[in-house]
């Protein structure tokens, strides 16, 4: 795939993420401008470094000394891009890696074409007033309790939201499509409810049954399922950015218990855990009065197993619960909502005081026999690692004083000293290089290794003064990041590249690990084999792990977060109290005073006069039952999203929603038993001329199977689905037989099938699924082994019928609800007579876009 092509597959990844404005500005403001400012604008704004300057979408095309910093829509080819990888020949920022998270939306963004926001003006003054026309925006006014319209077909109108769409269409001259068949219906609202499809029994109790009651009975069956929790509890991990280990690139890093979120998000919405209770579990359900920590503390794996920076939080609780981009006001006041950059920082203190811990299921002896062991082991690594350590640095000492030998050996010339080969191999490579980011060794064959080994000698005692002075200064123990930022100031930046590119981490006169033990004297190689095998022996009498939530709680003494003036953490502005959002709350905002805040943000985000907590929620169930929301962005209710098409249905259904105690079962059953959930997919040709996109909702909207209803569905076809619910996640492996949303989900590397089937980057919270149709997908079908597995298991489940004939019609039955025309049925003979087997023939049928795609 070319490079523009990817550039735009990305972005419109991003696209249905909802992370971007319409010009792209939103994905730049909120997640890309901070990282610059954080890490680059010191060097590279007036500064200009290597003449390169980052404060310009201009200034980045042109670049500095060494090119273009950015080539849009090719990350790997952006020199931006290849210098926050720590590629060989560039690594930036200097004083460490970027997170995984910040390099991996660098990548998107320039891929995406690296769209550039509208230059930051400079923040507004405290006293930002929020305007009455700001303030009239449609999202901010109050759920209202509208009236019921007149509608001239009353017949057709089983319910209030029939009233308001049928107002809406007999206002344009249009006319509902006609009512689905029953075997359409029930395919339908089985997969909608359950993600599985309904078996022959199911359609066919439900044909025979003539009672006018007979689907809102399918209905309650379905609600009542398991299966029912399974299906939107996956919905809900799509907003909640859930995965099964952390963003990293160096090794898979699984969180131990990450199962038990999924788990209760899917239990929760068995019970029909009131949608309220359920928004506060997920930010506070550590201090809810009188709560069973047991039952809602497992909600709050909704920011523990986030992708663990706080900024992520902010705009996950924004976007997922209010459907506002607070995120976007991080650097400057919202360009287009009224969020001041206080509104901001003031959600990201209540964030910026809690802490990641963990809740224990287990009892205190357990969990004190696991720690008290795992402390013995860390204690023992740490002891290795410093032993390590002291060997390794008076190792680079001692090949340090030998670097002229090196340099004239790598040179081809004659040296008496005896050198080690990996060291010298080492050393040609390194000289051997041309990106070298410093002065020195440039030439290194005109220089004279004498005086190179005297800079080298001389740059290796100033850096060990300086770390013992910052010791002093910053403390016994300051971390690796304290010590780097101080190194920095302390030392010459191109000192202590050379430094770094010698005796650092990956330097040519490093050895660290097993790589030290050939140049230690046997004594000091006796001592470190006796700590490594103490190692061992604790390792393997390490108990297993206990069972524990993973929650986060608040520290003991909060404090107000600063603004980041420009979103530069360096750069701090006024303090901020935490409170609510300005534009939801009645007058100036109230200042949070119980520990971190959660508490009062949780009740403040799920009372029922937040205008936008119920409006969100029941868009998003309107948007999983029609194909798209009544607001089609479902994730952002400010100027950039869109208007509803309907709001006074949005409101009634808000308002529903809040007077049936916040029940989503509820919501689902009034929405499902109207004649518009009901209605064909017949296509009109005036209507169709008027509304294309079927705004006004005259017929039901065909719709593709997202991948974890479209794998479940193989596996039930086949019979081979396993239903045990819960438990730890496993990899989605063609033995594994469970349903989808029990497999693991990776923020480091997606499954590769859920990643063909456009399932959502968990790295961030996603407001719809984007369906895409590639090649690659039907090629799926046609090559999977997995595919082919189902579909002989489909066939042997066919094989005990009499003939062919019932075989296909049982096929079509379990596959499709429905027998097969003549037509069908004679192809399908044919075939088999002509040579082709059972299994190609369901191979074939489960190809089928009616396999695919819901009516």
């Amino acid at each position: 795939m070319d490079t523009v092509k990817t550039g735009a597959a990305v972005w419109m990844l991003l696209a249905s993420a909802g992370l971007h404005a319409a010009d792209g500005s939103e994905f730049f403001e909120m997640r890309i401008r901070p990282v610059l400012a954080k890490n680059c604008y010191s060097c590279h704004t007036s500064a200009q470094m290597g003449g390169l300057q980052l404060d310009t979408r201009e200034h980045v095309l042109k670049g500095g000394k060494s090119g273009a910093a950015v080539v849009p829509g090719d990350a790997d080819k952006s020199l931006l891009i290849q210098a926050v990888r720590q590629s060989e020949r560039l690594k930036m920022p200097p004083n460490g890696k970027l997170k995984d998270s910040e390099i991996a939306d660098l990548s998107e963004w320039v891929k995406g074409g690296a769209v550039w926001g509208a230059s930051a003006a400079p923040l507004k003054t405290p006293e930002y007033v929020i305007t009455a026309e700001q303030r009239a925006f449609w999202s901010f006014q109050p759920v209202r309790d509208p009236a019921l319209p007149a509608v001239k077909d009353k017949k057709w109108s089983q319910s209030p939201i029939d009233q308001f769409v049928l107002a809406k269409l007999e206002s344009s001259g249009l006319r509902p499509a006609h009512a689905a068949d029953k075997r359409t219906l029930i395919r339908r609202v089985t997969f909608d409810l359950t993600g599985l499809p309904p078996t022959p029994e199911e359609v066919e109790s439900f044909l025979g049954d003539r009672s006018p009651n007979a689907f809102a009975k399918v209905v309650d069956r379905l609600l009542a399922s398991p299966h029912y929790g399974e299906r939107w509890g996956r919905y809900w991990l799509d907003v909640a950015r859930y995965s099964d280990d952390r963003l990293d690139s160096e090794r898979e890093n699984v969180y131990p218990n990450s199962f038990r979120y999924r788990d209760w998000v899917i239990q929760s919405l068995n019970y029909d855990m009131p949608y309220d209770l359920f928004v506060k579990a997920q930010i506070a359900g550590d201090l809810l009065p009188g709560a069973d920590r047991d039952k809602l503390e497992p909600g709050l794996g909704f920011y523990a197993l986030s992708p663990e920076f706080q900024d992520d939080r902010v705009d996950a609780t924004t976007r997922g619960f209010l459907g506002l981009t607070v995120a976007c006001a991080t650097c400057h006041d919202h360009k287009y909502d009224p969020i001041p950059t206080k509104d901001y920082y003031s959600l990201l203190g209540i964030f910026k005081n809690t802490d990641l811990t963990e809740y224990p299921l287990a009892p205190k002896s357990d969990v004190e026999s696991y720690k008290g062991q795992k402390k013995k082991i860390d204690d023992q690594k740490e002891a290795i690692e410093a032993f390590i350590k002291v060997q390794s640095a008076a190792l680079g000492d001692v090949l340090a004083a030998n670097t002229a030998a090196y340099l004239r050996s790598a040179a081809g010339e004659a040296v008496k000293t005896k050198l080690d080969q990996e060291t010298l191999d080492r050393w040609k490579k390194y000289l051997d290089k041309t990106d070298k980011e410093h002065p020195f060794l440039k030439d290194w064959k005109k220089q004279n290794p004498d005086e190179v080994q005297a800079l080298v000698l001389a740059t290796a005692a100033e850096k060990k003064k300086v770390d013992d002075e910052n010791h002093i200064r910053l403390g016994l123990n300051p971390s690796r990041d304290d010590l780097s930022k101080a190194n920095l100031v302390s030392m010459d930046r191109d000192r202590f590249v050379l430094w770094r590119d010698l005796f650092g981490d990956k330097g040519v006169l490093h050895y660290q690990d097993k790589h030290i033990d050939r140049f230690l004297a046997p004594i000091f190689k006796e001592r470190l084999d006796a700590m490594r095998a103490d190692l061992e022996a604790l390792e393997k009498s390490l108990p297993t792990q206990y069972a524990f939530l993973q929650v986060i709680n608040d520290k003991d003494h909060p404090v107000n977060e600063r603004v980041h003036l420009r979103g530069n953490a360096e750069n701090l502005g006024d303090e901020v109290p935490r409170h609510f959002l300005s534009i939801l709350s009645k007058g100036d905002p109230v200042a949070y005073k119980h520990g971190s805040g959660r508490l009062e943000l949780a009740e403040d985000i799920a009372s029922p006069d937040n205008p936008l907590t119920a409006r969100v929620i029941v868009n998003r169930v309107w948007q999983l039952h029609f194909g798209q929301g009544l607001v089609r962005t479902p994730s952002n209710f400010g100027q950039l999203g869109d208007r509803p098409s309907h709001p006074e249905l949005l409101d009634y259904l808000a308002k529903s929603l809040i007077e049936n105690h916040w029940s989503l079962k509820a919501l689902h059953r009034e929405i499902l038993l109207s004649s518009t959930y009901q209605m064909s997919t017949e296509f009109i040709d005036a209507a169709a001329a008027k509304d294309p996109e079927n705004r006004l909702l005259w017929r039901a909207n065909r719709r593709r199977l997202d991948i974890e209803a479209l794998r479940d569905e193989f596996l039930a076809d086949s019979g081979s689905l396993d239903l045990t619910p819960g438990g730890p996640a496993k990899k989605l492996t063609d033995d594994n037989k469970r349903r989808t949303v029990y497999g693991f989900v990776s923020r480091r590397k997606l499954d590769g099938t859920l990643a063909l089937f456009d399932f959502p980057n968990p790295n961030s919270t996603s407001e719809q699924r984007l369906d895409t149709n590639v090649p690659l997908q039907r090629l799926f079908f046609l090559n999977s082994g997995f595919i082919t597995a189902q579909a002989k298991l489909l066939a042997d489940r066919l094989r005990p019928l009499k003939d062919d004939t019932a075989r296909i019609d049982r096929a079509y039955a379990v596959l499709f609800s429905r027998p097969p025309t003549a037509v069908e049925r004679k192809l399908g003979l044919d075939f088999l007579t002509s040579g082709g087997d059972w299994p190609q023939y369901a191979q074939a049928l489960f190809s089928s876009n009616e396999f695919s795609f819901v009516e």
